[in-house]
């Protein structure tokens, strides 16, 4: 079963996003990175939806963690949904572990949508396709030597 993460210290946001997502798998919340982080050294989630900017631990800091030689959830892909719209903190979330950084307000449909394309790639990268049976090999019709 697919299982999601949601970190926002926003509670109205990462209700809202959670609703959103339940259509694609178990969600659970978090209400900021030191909580998050417990539950990403816990358990293997299959997608992240992170906020930036929150107190104590912020979004960066978690991108740190899930980034750390060892992490449980080191190939989980994060979609960061922020607020910051400096091309620094876009930056500096790409080279950490995001692979989508959505700006807020975000529409729920493209997050619904983005989440699920992105699922739907890592179970078939999950899933090996068994290889294709070779055809026969025709027999080569070589002359006779006398």
């Amino acid at each position: 079963m697919t299982c999601i993460l949601v970190i926002d210290d926003d509670a109205a946001i990462r209700g809202m996003f959670a609703r959103a997502l339940r259509s694609l798998g178990d969600v659970e919340e978090a209400n900021g990175g030191a909580p998050a982080l417990r539950r990403l050294s816990a358990h293997k989630f299959d997608l992240v939806v992170l906020d930036l900017h929150m107190p104590l631990v912020d979004g960066f800091s978690v991108l740190d963690g899930l980034s750390a030689k060892g992490s449980l959830n080191r190939d989980t892909p994060v979609f960061v949904v922020t607020a910051d719209e400096s091309q620094q903190a876009r930056i500096r979330a790409l080279r950490r572990h995001a692979i989508f950084l959505l700006s807020k307000p975000v529409h729920l449909a493209t997050l619904v949508s983005l989440a699920e394309s992105s699922l739907k790639k890592a179970a078939s990268r999950a899933t090996p396709t068994p290889p294709s049976p070779l055809p026969d090999k025709p027999a080569l019709d070589r002359p006779k030597k006398d």
